[in-house]
């Protein structure tokens, strides 16, 4: 009784392998990322792609950013990402944003003059997604957290810096 079940199962995983989604960095836009005593003031701005590459649509019931620096939380996203339904063949863009002041300890402090004094900061956006693919009478639902690396060119207070990731890709934690 199984077998049939197995089967149809493992074919259908097979086709459409939800395992090869991931989203991409296509820019973003430090605006502001500096320590004043042992705050930290940020501002960012990220264009995240979503790319359906299946011949099925596919239903966002959950999607969450967050911002890290040197494994700091510095926020979720200013507002919460919306739930979709991407169709076959398409992309959509999300533009996520991040604003705000965070307390910090001295290693950050330390690991931010570090980083500056080498020319480039790292940060890190956690995507988590919620994913239903539908195909006939089979629903499957799969969950996802994907790390989406920047690195900037330390900002100054009056000068945003860019970064141009063309579709860099997020990758599966």
């Amino acid at each position: 009784m199984w077998a049939p079940i197995t089967a149809t199962f493992l074919i259908y995983w097979l086709i459409y392998r939800p395992d090869r989604f991931h989203p991409r960095t296509d820019s973003a836009v430090l605006a502001t990322f500096h320590i004043t005593n042992d705050s930290l003031r940020y501002d960012l701005a990220v264009d995240l792609s979503f790319r359906n590459t299946q011949r099925v649509s596919i239903l966002y019931l959950d999607v969450a950013a967050s911002m890290y620096y040197n494994g700091t939380r510095l926020g979720p996203t200013d507002d919460a990402l919306p739930s979709f339904r991407q169709g076959p063949k398409n992309t959509i863009v999300l533009h996520p944003a991040f604003n705000g002041v965070v307390t910090v300890d001295s290693g950050v402090v330390a690991e931010l003059e570090r980083e500056r004094a080498a020319g480039t900061v790292h940060l890190r956006v956690t995507v988590s997604l919620t994913l239903m693919y539908k195909v006939l009478f089979i629903k499957d639902i799969f969950f996802y957290k994907y790390d989406c690396w920047l690195w900037f060119p330390p900002p100054s207070n009056s000068t945003p810096v860019l970064f141009y990731g063309d579709g860099t890709k997020c990758w599966r934690i």
